[in-house]
């Protein structure tokens, strides 16, 4: 129960901080997503570690990719337009899931097309792959952070790929994701009317 709140709070956090920050702090929100990938990853595939280690390797792991994030800032928009294809793909096997299919392990393999299709894109949208990236990868950790924190009847917080199956988290992630990029691409604009 410990490790659920200690991951809602870390995920909640750090998807309000991608939605706010998301294009004008790109170099920390990439550290921050390096750290959420990682601790994520170990949360939902560390169960057999028990509870005080899996923390433990969830925060380690995440740190590593962490640094590694931060420290791989020239390849920026490739990293956003992976975040992004993740993302959409994410979106769309929740919904996927509404219609009763579950595409198992076959749903990892599309998720990881997803990055690659977004990362070659990614470079060709320039600052917007980041607007948009970020819009949605944030939208994400805060659904996921209320799901984590909360647990609400008929949300799978548990399980990555089918958390937005429901109704409401699917609205919430797309009102989430609406406003931040919004207000991510009005300050875009605004920054570079001004470094003209």
């Amino acid at each position: 129960m410990e490790s659920t709140l200690i991951w809602g709070a870390l995920a909640l956090v750090s998807g309000i901080f991608i939605c706010a920050y998301g294009n004008v702090l790109f170099r920390f929100v990439l550290a921050v997503l390096g750290f959420m990938i990682g601790f994520s990853a170990v949360m939902w595939l560390g169960g057999g570690l028990g509870q005080p280690l899996q923390i433990i390797v969830a925060i380690v792991l995440g740190g590593i990719l962490a640094a590694v994030a931060y420290a791989m800032f020239k390849l920026a928009l490739y990293f956003a337009g992976a975040i992004l294809g993740i993302t959409i793909v994410m979106a769309i096997l929740g919904l996927v899931g509404v219609a009763g299919s579950n595409l198992g392990a076959a749903s990892w393999v599309v998720v990881v097309a997803g990055a690659a299709l977004g990362a070659f894109f990614g470079r060709r949208l320039g600052d917007l792959a980041i607007v948009f990236a970020t819009a949605l990868a944030g939208a994400y950790l805060v659904v996921l952070g209320l799901a984590r924190l909360f647990q609400p009847a008929g949300v799978d917080g548990s399980n990555p790929l089918m958390m937005l199956g429901a109704g409401f988290p699917l609205v919430l992630f797309l009102a989430i994701a609406l406003i931040s990029g919004l207000t991510q691409y009005e300050v875009m604009r605004i920054r570079r009317r001004f470094l003209r």
